[in-house]
């Protein structure tokens, strides 16, 4: 099973799981070509929504979009789901 990428910016403890498939790169790369960078970016230049039917938030600029949750919010840890082209 795939484990995560940690980055820690601004205090905040991101994690980014790997690829299933290809286990050496991130999902959200392997699945969207989209970036560390662009997660991040999406992540403080937006507000999150939060979508009960999934449980997760939800964050869109106006060319990526992000889905999240706390891992533990406490320690301010949290799981980029995935990140997305619009």
């Amino acid at each position: 099973m795939p484990g995560y990428k940690r980055i820690t910016e601004e205090g905040i403890t991101f994690l980014f799981k790997f690829d299933q498939v290809d286990p050496t790169i991130l999902h959200i790369y392997a699945r969207h070509l989209t970036s560390i960078d662009d997660a991040l970016d999406v992540f403080f230049e937006t507000q999150p929504t939060w979508n009960e039917q999934y449980r997760r938030f939800e964050n869109y600029s106006a060319t990526h979009g992000i889905f999240w949750f706390w891992r533990n919010e406490s320690k301010k840890e949290l799981v980029i789901i995935t990140c997305f082209r619009i």
